[in-house]
Parts: structure tokens; sequence; C-alpha cells
């Protein structure tokens, strides 16, 4: 049996059965000889359509490492009766680590107490629901909206739309989608902001979701505060008046870290295996990593960004904003793929006189469920 990989696809080798024979390529292009493999497994850097896999040939299941699937066209590969499987979910509580980073840090930044805050969760699947229990161990105000998740959980109540303009903090937590009777595309258009104010707009679902000349616009005439954005149209190619505006600007990183990558791998071998009736390997264990923090912090948001390093991808983004644009998008690749995953912070052990001077601390280190 051949199955054909992305070569980012985090610690693949190491967790496929051994009998599988594994190839590995590089994303910026799928090889000519992709049909011949058994099995393919990609990321959200490779779109699967009949442009780019016009015969699937000898190909029965693929795969994405991403809780999205908006790259792959399911309905083309089911007519083809090829076997599509994703990883979602597999990010969820990276990304609530993500949301709730940026939260501490823009209430530190405005000193708005944490209870003043109202955040609408645009979105309650896998993420938003983690995104929920995070907001909830810190008594943080929240309502969440999905109208489409309604329509098939009656256990499930969505906000009303005009509930979202009690909110001053906005996150977005949905697929991509352009039909149906919830189109998510410019989602967040003019009419959230009629008649209210924001405070706080994060995004870290698709780049397409809202409309980034809206939300310059909103910045501009102040009924929107500041935006956290790691998702942006036309990837790599990321908006620079956005991101120069925004608390944090990052390159499609919210969800990255090395739990979260090494679930991505698990889930779709274990659907793999399953599939095509051969044994599930062992899950793969780890090991916490002691953080030697020496800092006197003064404020939990210094801690905080030693912690994670949102602001420091920020940094490096914000850095390219005046390099030409193809070497500007290149970065951004590179920014995305190349630096160093982080862990989540039930994974970081750090010295216990800390959460003493900064009990929040504990309640991000609650493990996952």
């Amino acid at each position: 049996m051949k199955v054909l990989a992305n070569q980012h696809l985090y610690k693949f080798r190491e967790l496929l059965p051994d009998e599988v024979d594994l190839d590995l390529f590089d994303p910026a292009h799928l090889p000519d000889d992709t049909p011949e493999y058994d099995a393919l497994f990609v990321n959200t850097t490779t779109s699967i359509n009949t442009e780019t896999l016009p015969d699937p040939g000898n190909l029965k299941f693929i795969a994405t490492g991403s809780s999205g699937t908006d790259h792959l066209d399911l309905d083309y590969l089911a007519s083809k009766k090829v076997k599509t499987a994703d990883a979602a979910g597999c990010n969820a509580v990276t990304v609530a680590e993500y949301v709730i980073t940026s939260i501490l840090c823009f209430q530190q930044k405005t000193e708005i107490p944490l209870t003043d805050f109202t955040v609408g969760i645009i979105g309650k699947g896998h993420v938003g629901t983690e995104v929920s229990r995070m907001l909830t161990r810190f008594s943080i105000p929240h309502i969440s909206y999905d109208p489409p998740r309604a329509d098939r959980d009656r256990d499930y109540h969505s906000a009303h739309f005009d509930e979202l303009k009690t909110c001053n903090i906005l996150t977005f937590h949905t697929p991509l989608t352009f039909s149906g009777s919830y189109p998510t595309h410019h989602l967040l258009n003019r009419s959230w902001f009629r008649g209210t104010n924001y405070q706080l707009l994060i995004n870290t679902s698709r780049g397409d979701v809202i409309d980034e000349e809206l939300i310059l616009q909103e910045l501009e005439i102040g009924r929107l505060s500041n935006a956290v954005i790691d998702v942006w149209q036309n990837e790599p190619r990321f908006n620079t008046d956005l991101a120069s505006r925004s608390l944090f600007a990052t390159p499609h990183i919210a969800g990255y870290s090395v739990q979260s990558k090494i679930r991505a791998s698990e889930m779709i071998i274990q659907q793999f295996c399953d599939f095509m009736g051969i044994d599930r390997p062992e899950p793969f264990e780890q090991q916490k990593q002691f953080i030697d923090l020496k800092g006197d912090y003064d404020s939990l948001d210094q801690i905080l960004l030693d912690l994670h390093p949102i602001n420091r991808y920020s940094r490096e983004l914000k850095k390219t904003l005046n390099l030409p644009g193809e070497e500007r998008a290149e970065t951004f690749t590179s920014l995305r793929s190349e630096t160093p995953l982080r862990h989540e912070f039930s994974q970081l052990q750090i010295s216990e006189h800390y959460f003493d001077r900064f009990p929040e601390l504990t309640l991000l280190r609650v493990d996952p469920k």
C-alpha cells in the first residue's frame, strides 16, 4: 500500500503504521504521479479539484490535516468514489488559547474589566465550543451565534442576530461557504455595525468570512476599536493596511501547536487505517515542557506573551509590510511553515510562584477535554 503526504504534516512518518509505504511531497506542487497512490494526505495549502486532480486514478482515500475542507471539492471527490477525511477539532484548544490570549492582552491594554466584556462567538462547532469553555473559566460573559447548527441540533440555541449588537467583542469560528441557507462568505458586512460599536474583532476562521475593506473603514470611523487577524483574503498576499492597524496580525497560525499537529496527523491516520482495514498505531506519547521564566513580570500580559508567541509572530509579519508584494507573500508562507511550533498551555510547566502572582494562569493550564 502506497501513500503520498504533504511533507509538512507533523511527525507523519513516525505515526503511520510500518506496513504502509510513504512518499512525501512539497505542497508547492502536487506530483504528476499522484493518481498512482492509494491515498493522499494534504493540508490547506493544496487544493484538490477537477483542475488539480482531473483523474484520481488509483486514489481511494484523500484526507486533509486541517479542520476546514474548503480546499477540497468534496462533491467532485464523492462522484469519483474517493473517501475523504479531515481533522475537525484537532486545533480547537490551540485556537481557543490564541483567542483568550488576545482578549487578556487587550484587557491589559485597555484596563476594561473582563466582566465588562461580552463576547459574541460566531460559529459554535469544535473551536467555538472550546472558546466558550475558556471564556467560562474566566467568567467572561458570552453568547454564541450559529443558525445552521440550531437547524440541525435541537439541543442548541443560537443567539439572534440583534443580540450580537450587545457584544463588544466578536470572534469568528465558521467554515467558509458560498451557498446554502447560511453562506459565510463576507458574513461580516455593514449591517453588523449599524447602531453599535465593537471594542475588538478576532478572526481565526477564514479570511473571506469578513470583508477586510469594511473592517478598515470601521476602524477608521471608530465603530471598531481594534482587531486581531490571523487569516486573510488572498493568502499569502495579505492586507498590509489591515495588518498595520491590528493589535495582532499573524500568518494563519492560531491553530498551530505541537499538540494540534499531532492530533491532526493521528486523526487522519486513524481514519485511513479504519477505511483500509488495518490496525491503528499506538497514541503518540508527549512530555510536558518546562519553561524557565526569569522575568520579574509587572502584568499578566507580559508573562502571557512569553508563554504564547502571538506577539512574536505579529512583529515578524509586520516587519514585512514594506517589502515588495511577492517577497512579502513568500515571507508569510515561510513564517507559517517554518517557525517552531508552540506548546499548548496544558503542556507547559512553570515555577509555581508565578501562579501565586498571576492566578489567571491556573485557568489556562486546564487539560483539554
